[in-house]
Protein backbone atom coordinates (compact mmCIF):
# COMPACT_ATOMS: atom_id res chain seq x y z
CA UNK A 1 0.00 0.00 0.00
CA UNK A 2 2.53 2.59 0.43
CA UNK A 3 4.39 2.06 -2.81
CA UNK A 4 0.85 3.39 -4.26
CA UNK A 5 1.51 6.63 -2.86
CA UNK A 6 5.05 6.75 -4.40
CA UNK A 7 3.82 9.06 -7.08
CA UNK A 8 2.63 11.60 -4.54
CA UNK A 9 5.80 11.15 -2.69
CA UNK A 10 8.14 11.49 -5.69
CA UNK A 11 6.16 14.88 -6.78
CA UNK A 12 6.51 15.87 -2.96
CA UNK A 13 10.10 15.88 -3.27
CA UNK A 14 10.76 17.54 -5.99
CA UNK A 15 8.73 20.32 -4.60
CA UNK A 16 10.52 19.65 -0.86
CA UNK A 17 13.89 20.09 -3.15
CA UNK A 18 12.64 23.71 -3.96
CA UNK A 19 12.48 24.91 -0.49
CA UNK A 20 15.34 26.49 1.61
CA UNK A 21 17.34 24.43 3.40
CA UNK A 22 15.60 24.46 6.99
CA UNK A 23 12.27 24.47 5.34
CA UNK A 24 13.23 20.70 3.54
CA UNK A 25 14.54 19.59 6.82
CA UNK A 26 10.70 20.23 8.24
CA UNK A 27 9.02 19.19 5.42
CA UNK A 28 10.69 16.12 4.22
CA UNK A 29 9.96 13.70 6.99
CA UNK A 30 6.34 14.40 6.67
CA UNK A 31 6.78 13.15 3.12
CA UNK A 32 9.16 9.79 3.83
CA UNK A 33 6.74 8.95 6.68
CA UNK A 34 3.02 9.49 5.17
CA UNK A 35 1.07 6.50 5.15
CA UNK A 36 -1.76 7.44 3.15
CA UNK A 37 -4.06 9.14 5.74
CA UNK A 38 -5.91 12.21 5.06
CA UNK A 39 -5.00 14.07 8.11
CA UNK A 40 -1.78 13.72 6.70
CA UNK A 41 -2.40 15.11 3.68
CA UNK A 42 -4.46 17.36 4.70
CA UNK A 43 -1.11 18.89 6.88
CA UNK A 44 1.06 18.47 3.94
CA UNK A 45 -1.31 20.32 1.73
CA UNK A 46 -1.61 23.36 4.61
CA UNK A 47 2.17 23.36 4.71
CA UNK A 48 2.37 23.80 0.86
CA UNK A 49 0.88 26.89 1.43
CA UNK A 50 2.43 28.13 3.72
CA UNK A 51 5.69 27.97 1.20
CA UNK A 52 4.09 29.91 -1.58
CA UNK A 53 6.03 30.88 -4.62
CA UNK A 54 8.41 28.29 -3.95
CA UNK A 55 7.02 25.37 -4.49
CA UNK A 56 6.70 26.46 -8.62
CA UNK A 57 7.89 28.84 -11.07
CA UNK A 58 4.31 28.71 -12.39
CA UNK A 59 1.11 28.69 -11.02
CA UNK A 60 0.87 27.85 -7.31
CA UNK A 61 -2.89 26.32 -7.89
CA UNK A 62 -1.81 24.01 -10.47
CA UNK A 63 0.81 22.70 -8.08
CA UNK A 64 -2.09 21.98 -5.51
CA UNK A 65 -4.31 20.53 -7.82
CA UNK A 66 -1.73 18.37 -9.37
CA UNK A 67 -0.97 16.86 -5.27
CA UNK A 68 -4.68 16.63 -4.77
CA UNK A 69 -5.45 14.96 -7.73
CA UNK A 70 -2.01 12.19 -7.09
CA UNK A 71 -3.55 11.85 -3.57
CA UNK A 72 -7.00 10.71 -4.89
CA UNK A 73 -5.94 8.52 -7.37
CA UNK A 74 -4.36 6.81 -5.11
CA UNK A 75 -7.08 6.80 -2.26
CA UNK A 76 -9.83 5.54 -4.79
CA UNK A 77 -7.98 2.79 -5.43
CA UNK A 78 -8.19 1.43 -1.85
Amino acid sequence: MENDYEPLKTRLRIICDRLDPDEQAYFRPLIENFNGSTSEFQRIMRDLGKFGPKISDGSQFGVYREVQHLFEQTHRKK
